[in-house]
């Protein structure tokens, strides 16, 4: 089997992690790395990664997602965040996104009428700003998770959390930003349990 399927079979979402056992700090910022270079819509980069590494900030982060023992067992918990207001046009940070890549001002201009746009075309239909940067949060999310996997580091992605408790709890501002996702990473101290995935037949289509 190729090896990324079997990391891919390897993948679970690990509920109890071994507390003796820590993440190379290597192994940890290559983990950050491939968050970092994961794609997102328009080139935004929404996504931001605040690493808890406060015994005490875990246990009250614990308290606030449903008590869940991830939070504390794990060797590293990484909170994602997502921009808000910076991503609303104009704004320094949109025009900072353009002028990286050596635009003109015209084509800055441009740009920025075409994202105007593209984010009025999407309210219309019902998808707010916040909703679409959360879809951001997620592609690096699975990114970090599936290459964690591939090195043999076990994760587990946590949505079961008062929003606004961890907003407040980190200090956000939610006008320029809010939590996404939680991810905790660390080693397996069960074996893991059988999954269930429906098959390829039941999930896909050819037109």
């Amino acid at each position: 089997m190729d090896k990324f399927l079997k990391a891919m079979h390897f993948r679970h979402a690990c509920k109890i992690f071994d507390e003796n056992k820590e993440i190379k700090e290597e192994d940890f910022l290559n983990i950050l790395e491939v968050g970092r270079l994961s794609p997102s819509s328009m080139g935004m980069e929404p996504t931001r990664f605040v690493v808890i590494n406060d015994k005490k900030l875990k246990e009250e982060l614990r308290a606030i997602c449903w008590d869940q023992v991830q939070l504390t067992s794990a060797s590293k918990v990484v909170v994602l965040k997502t921009l808000i207001s910076p991503l609303l046009p104009p704004s320094n940070y949109i025009d900072s996104m353009s002028i990286r890549r050596g635009n003109t001002k015209e084509k800055r201009e441009a740009w920025s009428k075409v994202y105007a746009n593209f984010l009025e075309s999407m309210q219309n239909k019902g998808i707010s700003l916040k909703a679409w940067t959360q879809k951001q949060a997620y592609i690096a999310a699975s990114s970090m998770m599936n290459y964690a996997a591939y090195i043999g580091i076990d994760s587990c992605p946590i949505e079961g959390f008062d929003i606004d408790g961890v907003n407040k709890c980190l200090g956000f501002d939610t006008f320029k930003e809010s939590v996404a996702i939680i991810l905790t990473f660390g080693y397996r101290i069960k074996e893991q349990q059988k999954r269930y995935r429906l098959g390829l037949d039941e999930l896909v289509e050819y037109r």
